[in-house]
């Protein structure tokens, strides 16, 4: 699943995890048509599994240097 999200983020530079969780389960979930902070907070209470299962994939790849998260929660590959 690792893979698919930094796959994910080096075609979409700049998405946020709350568009990346949301993309990544669209088989599960209808889009509530909300952004950011508001799509992350649908996502922890509607979606908590998928949610925390994105997150922590995230978290691999930043600590694994590949992705890094700026201030304004925007995900950008490292070297793209």
């Amino acid at each position: 699943m690792s893979q698919y999200v930094f796959e994910m983020i080096v075609k979409n530079p700049g998405i946020d995890t709350p568009l990346v969780c949301l993309n990544l389960h669209k088989e599960d979930m209808v889009d509530p048509d909300l952004r950011g902070f508001a799509l992350a907070k649908w996502l922890m209470e509607w979606h908590r599994e998928s949610w925390e299962k994105t997150c922590k994939c995230i978290d691999v790849l930043i600590e694994n240097g590949q992705v890094t998260f700026s201030d304004d929660g925007e995900l950008n590959a490292v070297g793209y």
